[in-house]
Formats: C-alpha cells, sequence, structure tokens
C-alpha cells in the first residue's frame, strides 16, 4: 500500500498531507506545456508528487493567519 493523499480541505484536518488531489494536479496539467513527466508518471508517484510539493510550500513560504484548530496538519 501506497502512501495515501489526504487533501486539506479547508477545515483543518489533522490528517491532510496535501493542498491538492491528483484530480486537482490532472486539470493543472492539461494545460500545462511540460506536463510529459506528470503524464508519465503512475499513480503513487503523483501522490507522492503532491505531497512533497505541499512539504516545500510549507518550507519556502510563510502564510499570514493562524491555524482554525490547534491539531490541523496544514
Amino acid at each position: 500500500m501506497g502512501l495515501v493523499l489526504v487533501k486539506e480541505d479547508g477545515t483543518g484536518k489533522v490528517d491532510a498531507n496535501s493542498y491538492a488531489s491528483v484530480d486537482d494536479a490532472e486539470l493543472y496539467h492539461d494545460g500545462h506545456l511540460y506536463a510529459t513527466a506528470w503524464d508519465a508518471a503512475i499513480p503513487d508517484q503523483k501522490v507522492s508528487a503532491l505531497v512533497m510539493a505541499t512539504r516545500v510550500i510549507d518550507a519556502e513560504y510563510q502564510f499570514g493567519g493562524v491555524r482554525a484548530r490547534l491539531e490541523q496538519a496544514l
């Protein structure tokens, strides 16, 4: 069993590990000129890429505001 993707939906999920779903990313890459690597990836690789992208976003950017709940993951 691979990594399970849990998209943050604005409710402050305690187990969220991504800001986007695979469906969100598919729509994004449908209109992207350089989508070759995404299109060639297997589903588990796509999930891993989205979780990794979320970690990079959190490491590189500081968001204004506060958590809705202390225990929310993202």
